[in-house]
């Protein structure tokens, strides 16, 4: 079950993740969100069942996530209060250290791909969040795993926002676990991009 939630986490960082968004008036269609989420999940299973080894899939991963999430607002509130400590430079480094990171991290858990299948099922619209795509992650033994896209068109372009699996967001999880690493090195800021960037 272990390994099982791992992949899933992967698989769904692969996709990914709301904070610091412009302003403005949107028109996101339920059709529209569900086809972004197809269309990611079609493009991660090709980069998981796909040859080569986890650094040729981070790279992979890292396309995908730069051109189907919205990556700029997620390294922003991934980094927490720290992003307004930073100077422009920080930032942009902070942002290219966090994608390489989260590619690196999640495409070797891809190497343990086990056969697992995604169902896109239903939607609800959330307002200003934007839609919630609902899936379900399944594969020949073990009960199916519940994975939810929220879908945005906030910045100009649709793309995912966050993902939750079984109720519990990967955008807040991953900022958790950047600030354990920022205060393990007590709070300077080029360290923790340096210890991003070497992962």
């Amino acid at each position: 079950m272990m390994k099982r939630r791992m992949f899933v986490g992967g698989f769904a960082a692969g996709a990914m993740m709301m904070a610091g968004w412009p302003t403005g008036v949107w028109a996101l269609e339920a059709s529209t969100a569900k086809a972004h989420v197809e269309a990611t999940v079609a493009e991660m299973l090709a980069i998981v069942q796909g040859s080569g080894d986890a650094a040729a899939k981070a790279q992979s991963l890292k396309g995908l996530m730069t051109s189907r999430a919205a990556m700029p607002q997620i390294s922003r509130f991934v980094a927490g209060r720290a992003w307004r400590d930073m100077d422009s430079s920080q930032q942009a480094a902070f942002s290219e250290a966090f994608l390489h990171f989260v590619s690196t991290v999640y495409a070797r858990r891809f190497q343990g791909y086990a056969g697992e299948t995604v169902t896109v099922g239903s939607t609800s619209d959330e307002g200003r969040k934007g839609i919630l795509v609902r899936s379900k992650v399944s594969q020949s033994s073990g009960a199916p795993i519940s994975v939810d896209w929220l879908v945005t068109d906030r910045p100009g372009r649709v793309v995912i926002a966050d993902i939750v699996i079984e109720g519990v967001s990967l955008l807040l999880t991953q900022r958790d676990e950047v600030a354990g690493m920022l205060s393990a090195k007590g709070g300077d800021i080029n360290a923790l991009i340096s210890d991003l960037s070497g992962a």
